[in-house]
């Protein structure tokens, strides 16, 4: 049988080399599964796999545990003289494996490198949890049973026969999103739409979501069906809230409404979009990164002057040394940071000789205890500094504000209750200037007085929600949209 095989390779190239090997099987010989040479022809290919094929067939069909077909073509040299001894080795020679980039430590450090993470490794996911992280590409939702309790979705807070419309106003990796849809599966009537001006993660959460949806509402087509209909996505910034509420005819109906104001975890961990000092990347922080009429951090920075830049750092993050920092940043145009590391490095600069001098401790002779005390501080500038350029870049205060004014106007029915999450003195005094203002004239019928924060167990598992603060309010039932 060797020799028929042969044969019948020599018939099609005259000039052609074997070597043997053992490949067992218990029926027919998988002859076509032979290896030839990249430069071969088709045609040639076609000819001599339909030969072998028709040498198989003649094998009997018997089972034997030990059959053995030596066969390999090793590779093949055509009559031309077109490819010398170099360029055959160069084409039959194995392609060296090429390792992925290796880190040091125990865990990456880059998002890139996370591989494990991203693609849902469950050990892997269990352990970064166990450290009180954020895996990477995903987001671990703040407060999901206060958010529940003050939106009157819990089980026993609404009836599941009255029409329900909740918006999530910041869709985000759909963590809250998830747990809404599960409290208003079984209801007769109701909808969960949800926005996100971030155009990367919004794909990848809505088809989690759908899929969720369909898997709960055991449907088996992969489209949308009817039990999606149950949730909307929405790719717009919540500003437009208002807007689209109008447009698609659903003026004063929302039951419930969620904003949480914060970054998710996705957008910090992945430093490519530039929202993180602790890892270099370009200074972007644009929330749409591929919306170029939306300056980037650093074309922000090329515009401003230092007056403009001292006063953003003072309105949006509240900074002390605001007059140093903007001077320092942009005083010299020649030297402004483009990248997240290079912004860190010269706040971090500018603020340590500030920061000595304000404690009155010797900058030559500095102990242990006051070195932790200046990195805290310095890092917290840092962190101040970045966010007062990230909601100048995305318009974060012009789009709360507009939020604030459409909810009991355009947005929630009588009686319906908005929960804000906040993450910085800025939007808390927004969100609490808007409810106290709306209760005294009577917009709204109750109000939180009192910031509800999250319990001391998920600061420890969560360290991400330590700031985080939640106001809640209820639209008055004689307000008339």
């Amino acid at each position: 049988m060797y020799r028929t095989i042969t044969h019948a390779a020599t018939e099609l190239f005259p000039t052609i080399y074997c070597r043997r090997i053992t490949e067992r099987s218990h029926d027919k010989m998988a002859f076509h599964k032979v290896l030839l040479v990249p430069w071969l022809a088709a045609s040639q290919i076609h000819a001599f796999t339909t030969k072998i094929s028709h040498v198989a067939t003649l094998i009997p069909s018997t089972k034997k545990s030990d059959v053995k077909c030596r066969l390999d073509f090793l590779s093949a040299v055509p009559d031309t003289q077109n490819h010398d001894d170099a360029s055959i080795a160069a084409t039959t020679a194995p392609k060296p494996h090429k390792r992925r980039e290796r880190y040091s430590g125990r865990y990456p450090k880059n998002f890139k490198d996370k591989y494990k993470e991203r693609q849902g490794d469950e050990e892997t996911i269990s352990k970064v949890l166990a450290k009180g992280m954020t895996p990477a590409g995903q987001h671990v939702p703040i407060m999901v049973k206060e958010c529940l309790h003050y939106m009157g979705l819990e089980d026993n807070q609404h009836d599941r026969d009255s029409p329900v419309l909740v918006v999530d106003c910041t869709l985000g990796y759909g963590g809250h999103s998830s747990y809404i849809l599960k409290q208003i599966m079984n209801s007769t009537d109701a909808r969960l739409i949800a926005f996100d001006q971030d155009s990367v993660e919004i794909i990848k959460t809505e088809e989690r979501l759908r899929k969720a949806v369909l898997e709960e509402t055991d449907t088996a087509t992969e489209s949308a069906g009817e039990g999606n209909d149950i949730f909307t996505a929405v790719n717009q910034n919540f500003a437009e809230l208002g807007s689209y509420m109008t447009s698609t005819n659903q003026v004063g109906k929302v039951t419930s409404l969620l904003a949480d104001l914060g970054l998710s975890s996705m957008q910090i961990d992945n430093n490519e979009r530039g929202f993180t000092y602790k890892r270099d990347g370009p200074l972007d922080m644009r929330m749409s990164p591929e919306d170029d009429s939306t300056e980037t951090a650093y074309q922000l920075l090329q515009r401003l002057r230092v007056r403009q830049l001292k006063s953003m750092l003072k309105n949006n993050s509240d900074e002390e040394f605001a007059d140093e920092i903007a001077f320092g940043l942009i005083g010299d145009r020649s030297k402004i940071p483009k990248t997240t590391m290079e912004l860190a490095d010269r706040v971090r600069d500018i603020a340590r000789p500030l920061i000595v001098k304000q404690h009155n401790w010797n900058s030559e002779q500095i102990g242990k205890n006051q070195a932790k005390k200046l990195k805290s501080q310095l890092d917290s500038t840092i962190a101040r500094v970045m966010q007062a350029i990230r909601i100048e870049v995305n318009g974060e205060f012009r789009v709360l504000e507009r939020l604030l004014e459409d909810i009991p106007t355009k947005v929630l029915s009588p009686g319906g209750k908005v929960v804000i999450l906040t993450f910085h003195s800025g939007e808390d005094r927004r969100v609490k200037k808007s409810f106290k203002s709306g209760f005294k004239s009577g917009i709204y019928s109750a109000w939180s007085r009192d910031v509800v924060r999250p319990t001391k167990e998920e600061r420890r598992d969560n360290p991400r929600s330590s700031c985080c603060k939640l106001r809640w309010a209820i639209l008055s039932d004689q307000i008339a949209n």
